[in-house]
């Protein structure tokens, strides 16, 4: 294993280079100069475009070389934080220290490669069917926390991941997808999927839903991101946070901001307003910097998370040489050396050489017939889950519908269903993908 920082810098809170954490739009572009006029046509055509983006082929000189699995990985970015829910011996308590977890993987997901590069955000590769994305952490005191990613779907993109730390007795399971729309000059991604964590040796479990982006500042080539709508957490115990995302406005306001609220709600399904509510804590911030939460009970108030107080862990990657052919790195290795240096004709070259042996790959079984399934995932109807899963979700899907009706579950994790479904219920099953799919982008 090596220390990388490709992905997840070590020196989250120390680079020398690092953007103020209230900055919006970065100083560099992305778009070399000799390239402003590709640029400006591929913009006016994801412009005219009327379907998903994610189905639109982009050029080399805005690609990032990191596969969007690599992403997932922010979930662990701070294993302590991670760990330590497991030290709450109340529920209440236990929410908070959950909703402080969620908060920690957000400036590692959507901030900063922007913040630390101050260049725009570039775009992942879109990951072949069946990649799959592995790494750790190493813990002083919580020990190892390790974390895998796999493509489970091509059409529609599905990414299942999962993440654990044994020695704390705590791990979740989840999938996420992205469909993206342009609104005006903004791009709009809705993330659909869900994210289910679970300890050791208690059947409490709490399930998230995910937040909706906004890709700002494209026309001008420095684009970044921002959150926006709603996010929630629901504990079988009865407990809810919600997320509000404060979208800046046109006209005034500050980006990155956040307000929040921690609940105890015996209801089954979720409401804005349930009378049954009680109010334990709020919460309030950016997410990108420091954040508080307030006792409503006692009115103490204490910082939730701040991004600038610690580094985030040193993660570990094995060398490309010793990964499998459907690692990431190992898969895209060719393609990130080119961009590395700036040589974009090869990059194209070697991505649709990549594209097109995955277009050979899925003629091959569909003359065959042969159905493929993920290595790693499998997928687990809400009504075929234990009853703790299906009334979480089940409260949350009338906050959220895009939480979906089912669950992509690691094979290896220690929490056991009782019967798998055979097909998922509103997205395609991998060999349904691969059957009907078009022409693969990546």
């Amino acid at each position: 294993m090596t220390s990388d920082s490709k992905s997840v810098s070590s020196s989250a809170s120390g680079s020398s280079n690092r953007r103020s954490a209230t900055s919006n739009e970065p100083d560099g572009s992305i778009v070399p100069s000799s390239s402003s006029g590709d640029f400006m046509s591929f913009f006016k055509g994801i412009l005219s475009f009327t379907g998903d983006l994610s189905a639109l082929t982009c050029p080399s000189f805005l690609l990032n070389g990191i596969s969007l699995l690599e992403y997932g990985a922010h979930w662990s970015d701070y294993p302590h934080v991670l760990a330590e829910i497991t030290k709450a011996t109340d529920p209440a308590e236990r929410m908070k220290l959950v909703a402080r977890w969620f908060v920690s993987t957000l400036y590692g997901s959507y901030n900063k490669r922007v913040a630390e590069s101050n260049t725009g955000e570039k775009k992942p590769f879109n990951p072949i069917l069946g990649e799959q994305f592995r790494a750790s952490w190493a813990d002083p005191e919580y020990g190892e926390t390790t974390f895998v990613c796999e493509q489970v779907s091509h059409h529609p993109p599905v990414s299942g991941i999962y993440f654990e730390n044994a020695k704390a007795g705590i791990y979740g399971s989840g999938h996420f997808s992205q469909k993206s729309k342009f609104k005006g000059t903004t791009m709009k991604v809705v993330q659909e999927g869900r994210v289910t964590v679970r300890m050791a040796g208690t059947d409490e479990i709490y399930c998230l839903t995910l937040p909706s982006l906004n890709i700002c500042s494209i026309l001008t080539g420095k684009p970044f991101l921002e959150m926006s709508d709603s996010t929630y957490i629901r504990s079988s115990k009865g407990y809810s946070a919600e997320f509000q995302w404060l979208a800046k406005s046109w006209f005034y306001g500050e980006y990155h901001k956040f307000t929040g609220r921690i609940f105890r709600d015996p209801a089954p399904t979720y409401a804005a307003s349930g009378s049954e509510q009680e109010a334990l804590y709020s919460m309030k911030g950016k997410w990108v910097a420091e954040s508080t939460v307030t006792d409503e009970r006692t009115g103490a108030e204490s910082v939730l998370f701040d991004v600038k107080a610690q580094p985030a862990a040193d993660i570990l990657i094995r060398p490309i040489e010793e990964q499998s052919e459907l690692e990431s790195r190992r898969v895209w290795n060719k393609v990130s050396e080119a961009l590395a240096s700036g040589n974009y004709d090869v990059a194209s070259r070697e991505k649709t050489a990549i594209e097109e042996n995955q277009r050979a790959l899925r003629r091959e079984r569909a003359a065959a017939n042969a159905e493929w399934k993920p290595a790693l995932f499998t997928w687990i109807d809400d009504a075929d889950d234990d009853e703790a899963v299906r009334r979480c979700y089940a409260y949350l899907y009338a906050a959220k519908e895009s939480v979906g009706t089912g669950s992509w579950v690691f094979n290896e994790s220690p929490h056991h269903v009782r019967k798998p479904a055979s097909q998922p219920s509103g997205t395609q099953t991998p060999s349904d993908a691969f059957s009907t799919a078009q022409s693969s982008v990546v």
